[in-house]
C-alpha cells in the first residue's frame, strides 16, 4: 500500500507546507526555559505548575483542554547513605531509587560483597544470604530484575554502581511491572533497599572487596504509595470525522529538570498544538494531545491509567499513537523510527518525503508509555540517534541532575518536528487509513516459520503458517483494491455520500485489524493485560515456550502441561487469524460491491 499513502493532491501539498513554515524555535525555546525550571515529579506542586502552564498554553490555542487528576501509584525516593565501617571508616554519596523498601533510620549493617553483573551463579543463596550485593548496574528494567532475583537469593540490599560520566549518578526505579499494581504484580514490589554509587565509589568498593573483607551500614528511604498526579489533556476536533483521532503523546514528569528527557518533547508537542490549532479547519479527523505523568516516577502510570479508563474511546476512536521521548539531544544525529508493522510503510514513506532519507525502523520498544498494545492501536515514534559505536556513554545523564539545557539541541528539534507533524497530518487527512497489513501478516508468517523449525514440531503450527501465508496474499489485495478505490475519489475529486460511508466502513475495518492482530503477536499477557516493562520478547511469545519445550522429557508431566497450555494458546492464536480473515474479507466486500 505505498502508492495511496503518498499521493498529495495541491491542496494537501500546500497544507503540509504551510504547516512546516510556521514552526518556531523561539516558542519552543520559551517552552523548555520554562519547564526545566522544575522538578516535574510526579504528584509533586512543581507537578502542578507544569500541567497549570500546559493547560494555560492551549487555552491560548483555543484546543479543549483539561487536567485528569487521579491517583496513580508511584514512588518519591528520600535520602540515603553508605557508609564503609570495616575495614576503613567512610562514607559514599549515594541515590536511592524509586519502589525500594526503606531501611530502618538507624540503617542496615552488613558485610558487602561484589556480585558482578548480577548474573543467577553470581546471586546463588549460598553466597548471598544475609549480605549487601554489590553489582554492576545493567539499565533500569535489568537491575530491576537483578534487584528481584537478589532479594530471592537472601541478599539484605543491593549497591548498583552507575555507568555514567565521573560522579554522576542517575536515578532509576527498582519496580518494572507496567502502570498500577493488580494481584499478579503487587508481590513483585521490592522488600530489599537499594541505591546506586558512582563508578569511581562502585571501583573502589571492588578493590576493597578484592583485598578482604567489607562491611558497610547503608541508610536509604522511599516513600511509595497512592497520590494524586495530574494529566493535561487537549482535544482539538476535526472537520469531518471529528470522533476519530491520533493520539499524540509525551510524558512530563522528570527526576531533575529533565531537559531531553523529556522537557523537549513536550515543547515540542505544545508547539505542534500551537501550529494544528491555526489549520483546524483543514484537518478532518481530531488530534488528541497528551502530556503523560507517571512515567518516571510510577512505570507508565499515566498513560496506563488512560488506557484502562479510556478503553472504549481509544477502541473505538484512536487511529494511531504517536509518542515522543528523548528528542534533540546534543550530539545526535540523522532520524531512527521505531513502529509497529502496519504503519511501518507508511512512517518510512513519511521519512522519505521529508527528510529525503531512505530508512529501516526498528519494531518499537515495550518502554516508552506503549501501553496501547493490548488494544491494539499502531504507534509510532523516532528521535536523533548516537552512533552505535558511541554506546550508552553518549547519554549518561539520563535521569540524572545533569540533564540539564546545555544538553539540549533545538537545531535537531525541527527533525521529529517535520516527520511527526506530516504523519499526523496525512493520518488524520487521508480518505482511507494508510495501514499495510501484508507486512505485519508476513512477519508473523516468518515468526511462526521460526518456532516451527527450532520446536522440532513439538507442536505442529502447518495449518496455522498456511492460514497466515492465505492472510498475506489477502492482504495485498486489500491493498492493491485500496489503491484503486483511491484513484476513482481523486479523478472524480467529490467524495459521494455512498462511497463516504464505504469508506468509513473499510476504516472501521482496518481497525478492527489491528486491534485482531497487534496483540496476538506482541504481547504475552493478551488483550487487557500488561507485559512488563522492558520486556525484549520475541514475536508471537505466547508460543515462543515450544521451544523449551522440545528439551523436555515428552512423557513427564511438566511436558504434558505445558504442551496442554501451548495447544490452548496455538487455538487462541489461531481464532484471531480467522477474526483477521473474516475482517478483511469483509473490507473487500465493502470495496468491490456496485
Amino acid at each position: 500500500m505505498e502508492k495511496h499513502i503518498g499521493w498529495l493532491n495541491q491542496e494537501e501539498d500546500h497544507l503540509e507546507k504551510t504547516v512546516l513554515s510556521e514552526y518556531s524555535s523561539s516558542n519552543v525555546r520559551k517552552h523548555l526555559a520554562y519547564l526545566t525550571t522544575l522538578t516535574r515529579m510526579a504528584g509533586t506542586d512543581d507537578e502542578r505548575k507544569a500541567a497549570e502552564y500546559i493547560k494555560g498554553e492551549l487555552d491560548e490555542y483555543a484546543i479543549e483542554a483539561d487536567i485528569h487528576e487521579f491517583e496513580a501509584y508511584i514512588s518519591h525516593p528520600g535520602r540515603a547513605e553508605l557508609e564503609i565501617l570495616f575495614p576503613v571508616q567512610k562514607i559514599l554519596i549515594c541515590l536511592a531509587h524509586g519502589f525500594i523498601a526503606s531501611t530502618p533510620l538507624e540503617g542496615l549493617e552488613a558485610e558487602l560483597i561484589p556480585v558482578g553483573k548480577g548474573s543467577a551463579e553470581d546471586l546463588q543463596a549460598s553466597i548471598t544470604k544475609g549480605k549487601i550485593v554489590l553489582v554492576e548496574e545493567q539499565g533500569q528494567f535489568r537491575s530491576a530484575e537483578i534487584a528481584r532475583n537478589a532479594e530471592e537469593s537472601g541478599a539484605l540490599g543491593q549497591i548498583f554502581i552507575a555507568r555514567g560520566r565521573p560522579r554522576s549518578i542517575g536515578r532509576m526505579r527498582l519496580r518494572n511491572s507496567w502502570g498500577a499494581p493488580i494481584p499478579e504484580t503487587i508481590d513483585k514490589i521490592p522488600k530489599t533497599p537499594a541505591v546506586s554509587v558512582c563508578r569511581e565509589d562502585g571501583a573502589y568498593l571492588n578493590e576493597l572487596a578484592r583485598q578482604g573483607r567489607i562491611v558497610v551500614r547503608l541508610k536509604a528511604d522511599s516513600w511509595r504509595g497512592y497520590k494524586k498526579v495530574r494529566q493535561p489533556i487537549g482535544i482539538l476536533r476535526g472537520v469531518r470525522d471529528p470522533e476519530k483521532y491520533v493520539l499524540c503523546s509525551a510524558h512530563y514528569c522528570s527526576w531533575y529538570n529533565g531537559a531531553t528527557d523529556n522537557a523537549a518533547a513536550n515543547s515540542l508537542l505544545l508547539e505542534m498544538a500551537r501550529i494544528f490549532s491555526k489549520y483546524r479547519n483543514d484537518i478532518g479527523r481530531s488530534i488528541r494531545f497528551a502530556w503523560w505523568t507517571g512515567h518516571s516516577q510510577g512505570s507508565s502510570a499515566g498513560s496506563d491509567w488512560y488506557a484502562d479508563n479510556f478503553w472504549e474511546d481509544i477502541r473505538n476512536n484512536a487511529i494511531a499513537y504517536l509518542n515522543m521521548d528523548g528528542l534533540a539531544r546534543a550530539g545526535s544525529a540523522g532520524f531512527e523510527p521505531e513502529n509497529s508493522e502496519e504503519i511501518r510503510t507508511f512512517h518510512e514513506g513519511v521519512i522519505k518525503d521529508i527528510l529525503h532519507s531512505t530508512v529501516t525502523s526498528k519494531r518499537v520498544k515495550r518502554s516508552g508509555d506503549q501501553s496501547f498494545w493490548g488494544i491494539g492501536l499502531p504507534s509510532f515514534t523516532g528521535a536523533t540517534k548516537f552512533a552505535s559505536s558511541a554506546g550508552g556513554e553518549r547519554v549518561w545523564y539520563s535521569h540524572a541532575a545533569e540533564d540539564t539545557l546545555d544538553k539540549v539541541d533545538l537545531d535537531l528539534l525541527e527533525i521529529p518536528f517535520k516527520v511527526n507533524a506530516v504523519s499526523v497530518l496525512r493520518l488524520c487527512n487521508c480518505s482511507v487509513l494508510p495501514f499495510n497489513f501484508a507486512t505485519l501478516s508476513e512477519v508473523l508468517n516468518n515468526a511462526l516459520q521460526e518456532i516451527q523449525e527450532k520446536s522440532r514440531s513439538a507442536l505442529d503450527l502447518t495449518s496455522l503458517i498456511a492460514r497466515v501465508e492465505e492472510l498475506t496474499k489477502k492482504a495485498n489485495y486489500l491493498s492493491q483494491t485500496i489503491e484503486k478505490k483511491q484513484l476513482t475519489i481523486r479523478k472524480k475529486k467529490i467524495m459521494e455520500p455512498g462511497i463516504e460511508k464505504n469508506i468509513r466502513g473499510v476504516n472501521a475495518c482496518i481497525m478492527e485489524l489491528s486491534h485482531i492482530l497487534l496483540p496476538a503477536i506482541s504481547t504475552k499477557s493478551g488483550k487487557y493485560g500488561q507485559d512488563p516493562m522492558g520486556t525484549k520478547m520475541k514475536l508471537v511469545p505466547a508460543l515462543q515456550p515450544l521451544l523449551h519445550l522440545m528439551t523436555m522429557d515428552n512423557e513427564g508431566e511438566e511436558f504434558k502441561a505445558l504442551r496442554t497450555f501451548l495447544l490452548k494458546e496455538r487455538n487462541k492464536l489461531s481464532d484471531a487469524i480467522n477474526s483477521a480473515h473474516q475482517t478483511m474479507d469483509c473490507a473487500l466486500n465493502i470495496l468491490t460491491k456496485r
